[in-house]
């Protein structure tokens, strides 16, 4: 009667529980569990039947003979190729009575966690617990840290962290690392005549056209008010020019359709490339900058790359007959 009552209880739990004895059979499971595992038996049949872990695991997927026989959207998200070795991977695992908690993804986006204890003779309890919640709002937080709210692309922060990884990759492997910094052209006047929201409207049009022009392995972000920055890894000075030239030809030809009016904008772009005499990656931003500077004391609507003249990456001042207000770049530890 008292385990009777005891099943009744567990039964209740939400997460998914499995008793396994020392041979790997199911001696007792709750309903959740069976719902996971998309079986068919109840648990009092389960307790009788006594089937394998093994047998559950294929039970899931529908395997029979190494074919997969139904497409289950609660089972883990694997071709059925690659099933046979999960089943395999699992039983390694829960023979080993490894504590660490493994989190599975299922084809229809749950995220569960299952946590193995090991039980005295040699038996395991598997506990699954959905955490799909957690994960997400663990991600939304992380994509909030790291994301311009307004155009959806890095923040000056995490792109910071992200060029300064970029750096050590490039110092170690003696590749070439170049960074463009982007700033759009007479900005202030186009707010006063406009509007903010046309601004706004703007800045996130540049940031879409800059992050389909980039490459798989660039990393674009917005680090001021219509500032931008573009690393280009494992690339040289004399081809992001050319990059860059393309973008800055784009921009110019593609006004922004706002309020039954095409709004015309244009960019200057400050190229510079990573040198041996540089030694941070705030000196190689500070090159960079200065040669936008340079693109806006000329005229604007132009790419500038670096040069010695321009300094060696340590200069702060402004650079005379400049009317653009400078940012001192931050440097990263």
């Amino acid at each position: 009667m008292q385990l009777e009552t005891l099943y009744a209880a567990l039964d209740n739990v939400e997460s998914g529980m499995l008793i396994l004895n020392s041979c790997l059979r199911a001696v007792y499971c709750n309903s959740a569990i069976l719902k996971i595992f998309h079986s068919h038996r109840t648990p009092a049949m389960l307790r009788e039947q006594k089937p394998h872990y093994k047998e559950l695991l294929e039970e899931a997927a529908q395997i029979r003979e190494g074919r997969r026989l139904h497409y289950d959207r609660s089972a883990p998200a694997l071709s059925s190729v690659e099933m046979e070795d999960y089943v395999a991977r699992r039983l390694e695992w829960v023979r080993s009575g490894d504590s660490k908690p493994v989190d599975l993804r299922m084809n229809n986006g749950t995220i569960l966690r299952c946590k193995l204890s090991v039980l005295p003779e040699g038996g395991r309890m598997l506990v699954y617990s959905e955490i799909t919640d957690i994960v997400d709002h663990a991600r939304e937080l992380g994509r909030l840290a790291t994301t311009d709210g307004m155009t959806g692309i890095c923040n000056r922060r995490h792109f910071l962290t992200l060029a300064n990884r970029e750096w050590v990759r490039a110092l170690r492997c003696n590749t070439p690392l170049t960074l463009m910094v982007l700033d759009i052209d007479n900005f202030k006047a186009i707010n006063d005549r406009f509007g903010h929201q046309i601004g706004d409207e703007v800045i996130i049009h540049l940031a879409n056209l800059a992050n389909h022009a980039k490459r798989e392995i660039d990393v674009i972000a917005r680090i001021g008010g219509e500032e931008f920055a573009l690393l280009v890894p494992q690339t040289a000075a004399h081809e992001a020019q050319i990059m860059a030239e393309r973008l800055r030809k784009q921009v110019s030809e593609t006004p922004l359709s706002a309020r039954h009016a095409n709004i015309a904008s244009t960019i200057s772009i400050g190229v510079a490339e990573r040198s041996d005499e540089m030694v941070s990656f705030s000196q190689l931003m500070n090159a960079a900058d200065m040669a936008l500077y340079e693109a806006k004391r000329s005229g604007r609507d132009r790419v500038v790359c670096a040069t010695a003249s321009m300094g060696d990456g340590r200069k702060k001042a402004k650079p005379s007959g400049c009317n653009e207000p400078f940012i001192e770049a931050e440097s990263i530890v």
